[in-house]
């Protein structure tokens, strides 16, 4: 009878350790498959670390062309403004140096009536050194200060009277006067600023009424550059 329970007790350790032994294995079985996964994972991120690295030094690299690139752009913007600068100090000075001149006469070759008040515009210009003179309006804007040598000569109609007046910035300076065909002329100096406006008008006085000027060359505004 104990030989009979010795042999069942030993038949179930047996039978548990079998048990125990085969759940060990698929334990092992299990680990080894999550250690092979794990290895796979590992493996991957090592690679994707690897591309990764490789997209740095790339990205670095393109960093480094576009810091060069932008180097040598902003180079080149520091000397273009430099040039610019020159080009502008140049313009400036011959600016300065240019002797502004002008003349111009009527395009219209008949008799042109005037109004009392009515500002002479000479239309056609021969030369105009400097572009103060505007055909456009009659007036020369004074391109740069000094004293400058201003004629005019206007002929009359015949058997009237002609009454034309020098104006500088709304204050009359000269006087020429015409009569039965003749010419009126004057030829004087005046010393002005710049943006100073010259412009020749007719007489505002009741007895310039009914007055005409002879158009075409034989009537003309002139001014030219004296000295500063």
């Amino acid at each position: 009878m104990t030989y009979v329970v010795i042999s069942f007790i030993f038949a179930v350790v047996e039978a548990q350790m079998t048990l125990d032994i085969s759940k060990n294995e698929k334990r092992i079985g299990e680990i080894s498959a999550e250690q092979k996964k794990d290895q796979s994972v590992v493996a991957q991120r090592t690679l994707d670390i690897s591309k990764n690295a490789k997209r740095i030094e790339e990205i670095s690299a393109e960093q480094k062309k576009d810091q060069s690139v932008v180097a040598q752009r902003t180079l080149d913007i520091s000397k273009n403004a430099k040039r610019i600068g020159e080009i502008s100090a140049e313009q400036k000075k011959d600016q300065s140096e240019i002797k502004p001149a002008f003349t111009a006469y009527f395009k219209n070759g008949g008799l042109i009536s005037l109004a009392r008040g009515q500002i002479l515009i000479f239309d056609t210009v021969q030369f105009n050194v400097g572009g103060g003179y505007n055909p456009g309006t009659g007036y020369f804007t004074v391109p740069r200060a000094g004293l400058y040598l201003v004629s005019c000569k206007v002929r009359s109609h015949s058997n009237k009277h002609l009454h034309v007046w020098l104006v500088k910035n709304h204050n009359k300076v000269a006087l020429t006067y015409g009569e039965n065909g003749n010419e009126g002329s004057f030829s004087l100096p005046v010393q002005v600023a710049k943006g100073d406006h010259l412009v020749i008008t007719h007489e505002t006085g009741s007895h310039a009424n009914d007055e005409y000027v002879q158009g075409d060359i034989v009537s003309f505004f002139s001014a030219v550059f004296i000295f500063d």
